[in-house]
């Protein structure tokens, strides 16, 4: 008897199988200057990042300067913009910038978003619901025309969401909640793989035709948006795909005290380097 067929349909669960806790990052950075887009008058770059079980990161610019025709050796417009990007469970960092000098005709646009996908369960007794907290932390600023976004999707349909621009300040919404500030508490079944995805999205944009000053923009969300997962009952324990907690660490009251006394001792110029 041929076995093969019983046997491949085992293989195909077995290779299924580390997929389901797999966690996925994606980013996708643009930057160009000036709108004549093919001519000799452009200057683009960008990267678009999908990347299984581990983090994504990377950075765009683009520079375009317009020669004076005064034979001075100068530049009558000049173009800049840049985006950058980084995404791991848990982390979404994104930011964009734009200038144009004055009266600079077209344009430059800067754009960077960055998503990744993880799953989890909440493992303990069975056979009931329990309270979810979920947070959106969004920590960024815009200037000029620039504009923001993102949410955090369960796979239970449970959502929380955010916007915002230079017209109009952050404003959060949540499904099932009348209205939110980026937390909200959702009730999510147990022993329950849940698939978990958010997405962070910034822009920005520079033009001064006809005005007579330069023009810039930006949106710094590097950092950053983070996500958090929090269960009041003690009974269970939640378990990702990608072994991040998801659970916000304060840091220790010793920590402050310590800082302190660096203080004292005036040891002001200490730099802070930024993993990431």
């Amino acid at each position: 008897m041929n076995r093969f067929p019983i046997l491949l349909p085992m293989f195909a669960i077995l290779a299924y199988m580390p997929a389901a806790n797999a966690y996925t990052t994606s980013l996708t950075v643009i930057a160009s200057a000036n709108a004549a887009y093919g001519s000799q008058s452009y200057d683009a770059d960008s990267k678009v990042l999908d990347n299984i079980n581990s983090p994504s990161s990377y950075a765009v610019d683009a520079l375009y300067q317009v020669p004076s025709t005064s034979g001075s050796g100068g530049y009558v417009e000049t173009y800049r913009s840049s985006a950058g990007g980084f995404v791991s469970p848990g982390v979404l960092k994104a930011s964009a910038s734009a200038s144009a000098t004055a009266y600079a005709a077209n344009v430059a646009s800067g754009s960077s978003k960055v998503m990744f996908g993880d799953n989890f369960r909440l493992v303990g007794p069975s056979g009931r619901n329990i309270d979810l907290t979920l947070t959106y932390l969004v920590s960024g600023a815009l200037s000029g025309t620039a504009a923001a976004s993102g949410s955090v999707q369960l796979s239970t349909g449970d959502r929380i969401s955010f916007t915002e621009n230079g017209y109009t300040p952050r404003s959060f919404s949540c499904s099932w909640v009348a209205s939110c500030n980026g937390v909200a508490t959702f009730p999510v079944p147990v022993n329950t793989l849940i698939s978990l995805d958010a997405i962070l999205e910034v822009g920005a944009g520079a033009s001064s035709y006809f005005k007579p000053t330069l023009t810039e923009s930006s949106a710094n969300f590097g950092n950053t948006g983070l996500v958090y997962l929090g269960i009041a009952d003690s009974r269970y324990q939640l378990q990702s795909g990608s072994g991040f907690s998801y659970a916000p660490v304060p840091l220790p009251a010793a920590i402050w005290t310590f800082a302190t006394g660096l203080c004292a001792f005036g040891l002001s110029n200490l730099r802070k380097r930024v993993i990431g």
